[in-house]
């Protein structure tokens, strides 16, 4: 088989990646999918398996969750290869929940199904081994050289000194079978342990069923004697109960004539009852009543009180009596008499004077020149000056007395000019404006009030006219309040009175049910006399007694019932006897299997280990250049190695990672050439990361004349061509 090119789905890897014939080192950097392709390669041969679970040996991680890809696609890949002289091509895709579940192989160029290959078989028919022997041998990953023991590994390597049976089974799988089957025989759970137990509890029971026996022939006669003692307690209770019954049903007898007068009332209570108004449109009603009483109440003393008197400006002592019309009159009246007294002004005496005089003087004058006209001029002067100085005088007495009389005007009305009393008068006419004002406002605030007294009067007698259509005789406001609590009365004795029905009704169910199910019984005052609860208490306990007896002895009947029959024991216990010897028996035999067996393994291991481990040691020798030419192979396929030159055998632990890995290297390099066809591919993951130049450019050298037998894939992060 020869794989040509790979494309995978499949973790981080999303591409192809191609092979040649023979020698494939691909130098690929870390996180670069190295150890990806590898599992690759292995799943698409195998298979994913879907019932690995998280551990330690994958890191918690199964691969069907470390490898889903990364992209989010679908887990799938295909692989294109040689095999038989056919092109061949292999997919996997996944299909539900099974990553890559189905399975497909078809010849390249033309389709055709491969049918020969199928998703169970395609490992082992192309690779001719099973996964965990091409896991221990082929496939080498990173610091996994280590070879680690397995049936199938076992199977194959003894068919190298068997006859070729492949079929055959290994010596581990033949040891478990067999240590199987002694710890099914002598194990914690096993055959022996469980017939000893078993036969010793047989005994143990026949024992305790023969002391259980006894015990019941003691119970059966105390529960006789108790069965005895309770049926006389039972008698007399019986006839305490009758007479109660007799009691109880004169007791129903009187509550039902009770009930029945106790309906006659409510009856008649409903009918004075259902001409009145609701309980709820009573309440509602003398709530209105009382409120319309109050704002009554509340509007009356409003209208008497809310309202005061407006006091009267006082009048200046002037307008006394006065309207503010009259006042302002009188004031315009006297300030003209003023102004006209006022102007009234004393005659100017110096000019009349000067002309009497200078006419006077003219009549002199003239008396020396014609004296008749002189005289008769100075005596028109003379009387002018007489009569000028009488007007003068008449004139000021006149002025004065004028003055006088304008300043008794402003003293009457105590002011000081004119302006002054026409302010006066002003103030006292607006003062008089503002009392009629206020007169106005209190008239129109008590004629509101008076409305609110007749609207809430109003109210009220509408109410007493609603509240008389049920009690006509109600014409005040007390006397339909008082209405209003009878009627509530009557609705409140009505309930009482029902509730008090209702609890006769009840009581009289009660006492029915009661005595529903009794005889009629004839009194018996002397049972009534017994002490019933003294009766009671002992019955319950001779009851108690009887029913701890009767149980007691029905459960150790059953359990001399469950224990069974004491000759069915003492078969079984013969017969768990002989199981026991026969198992023991059996218990050494497969012990001299087992022994036999590893003597046989023993024998096995030393034809076919010489064969493993001396094609390892040549192989070992080319890679360490000859420093240690020979292995040693425990039957737990741990390794051992000794120098060319010395005598003592070491283990791989002992030795370096680099030696180790070496020696893991040369013998499953062995392996491969016993175990697996010359065809089957050979991959590595970094599996020379612990060797140093020297020993890497030996192990090329080893692969290289590997890939002429077979193809080798070597995926590493070193270059080689350095070396």
């Amino acid at each position: 088989m020869r794989i040509l090119k790979m494309r995978a789905s499949f973790g981080k890897l999303h591409g192809e990646l191609k092979l040649e014939e023979g020698f494939n080192c691909l130098c690929l950097p870390n996180e670069a999918g190295k150890s990806t392709w590898s599992a690759f390669l292995v799943a698409m041969l195998y298979g994913i398996d879907t019932a690995e679970r998280a551990g330690a040996a994958n890191q918690g991680l199964p691969a069907k969750e470390r490898y889903k890809p990364w992209n989010g696609g679908t887990m799938e890949g295909a692989i294109e290869l040689l095999w038989n002289g056919r092109h061949i091509t292999i997919e996997r895709t996944t299909k539900g929940r099974i990553p890559m579940g189905v399975f497909h192989a078809y010849e390249t160029d033309s389709g055709a199904s491969v049918t020969e290959l199928t998703a169970e078989n395609c490992g082992r028919v192309l690779c001719g081994v099973e996964r965990s022997v091409f896991e221990r041998t082929a496939f080498i990953r990173q610091l996994g050289l280590a070879v680690t023991s397995d049936a199938a590994l076992e199977q194959r390597l003894n068919a190298l000194v068997s006859a070729g049976e492949e079929g055959a089974k290994s010596y581990s799988e033949l040891e478990k079978e067999l240590r199987g089957i002694k710890n099914q025989l002598t194990g914690r759970v096993g055959r022996i342990p469980k017939l000893t137990e078993r036969a010793q509890a047989v005994e143990k029971t026949l024992t305790e069923l023969h002391a259980m026996q006894d015990e019941a022939l003691a119970l059966t006669a105390q529960c006789d004697a108790a069965t005895k003692e309770n049926t006389r307690l039972e008698a007399l209770q019986g006839r305490i109960v009758r007479a109660q019954n007799a009691k109880k049903r004169a007791a129903y007898d009187e509550a039902a004539q009770k009930l029945q007068a106790q309906e006659l009332l409510c009856r008649r209570l409903r009918e004075a009852v259902d001409a009145l108004p609701q309980e709820q449109e009573l309440h509602s009603l003398r709530r209105e009543l009382d409120a319309a009483e109050s704002a009554l109440q509340t509007a009356k003393m409003e209208e008497a009180f809310g309202v005061s008197e407006v006091p009267k400006p006082a009048a200046p002592p002037c307008f006394e009596g006065m309207d503010a019309e009259t006042a302002q009159e009188r004031a315009h009246d006297a300030a003209l008499e003023y102004q006209k007294l006022r102007a009234v002004k004393a005659a100017k005496a110096f000019p009349l004077l000067l002309l009497a005089a200078l006419l006077l003087l003219a009549g002199v004058g003239l008396c020396f020149f014609l004296l008749p006209l002189g005289l008769a001029v100075s005596g028109a002067g003379a009387v002018l000056l007489c009569i000028l100085s009488v007007y003068i005088t008449r004139r000021k007495a006149y002025a004065k007395e004028s003055a006088h009389r304008a300043e008794l005007i402003l003293t009457r009305y105590g002011v000081e000019d004119c302006e002054a009393l026409f302010s006066l008068a002003s103030q006292y006419a607006e003062a008089l404006q503002a009392y009629d004002a206020e007169c106005a406002e209190a008239e129109a605030k008590k004629q509101a009030l008076h409305q609110t007294v007749e609207d809430a009067a109003a109210r009220v007698n509408a109410l007493i006219a609603k509240i008389s259509r049920f009690a006509p005789v109600c014409r005040t406001a007390a006397g339909c309040r008082e209405a209003l609590s009878d009627a509530l009365r009557a609705h409140e004795h009505l309930a009482a009175e029902s509730r008090a029905l209702d609890g006769l009704r009840k009581q009289c169910e009660a006492l029915r049910f009661l005595v529903s199910d009794t005889e009629n019984a004839a009194e018996d005052a002397e049972a009534l006399t017994l002490d019933e609860a003294k009766i009671t208490y002992e019955q319950r306990r001779a009851a108690q007694r009887c029913s701890e007896l009767t149980t007691r002895l029905a459960s150790l009947r059953g359990a001399i019932s469950a224990k069974g029959d004491p000759v069915v024991l003492e078969s079984e216990a013969e017969r768990l006897r002989e199981a026991l010897a026969q198992a023991r028996e059996q218990s050494d035999a497969v012990e001299l299997a087992l022994a036999a067996l590893q003597k046989a393994d023993e024998a096995l291991r030393s034809r076919f280990a010489p064969q493993i481990t001396a094609e390892a040691g040549a192989i070992l020798s080319e890679l360490t250049e000859g420093k240690y030419p020979r292995l040693l192979l425990a039957p737990d396929m741990r390794l051992s190695v000794r120098e060319e030159t010395g005598t003592v055998m070491r283990p791989a632990a002992a030795m370096s990672c680099g030696t180790a890995d070496q020696m893991y290297l040369a013998l499953r390099l062995a392996m491969c050439h016993r175990l697996l066809p010359d065809d089957a591919p050979l991959v590595l993951d970094d599996a020379l990361v612990n060797f140093d130049d020297t020993h890497a450019a030996a192990a090329l050298r080893v692969l290289r004349e590997e890939a002429k037998n077979r193809q080798v894939i070597l995926f590493t992060c070193r270059r080689f061509e350095e070396i």
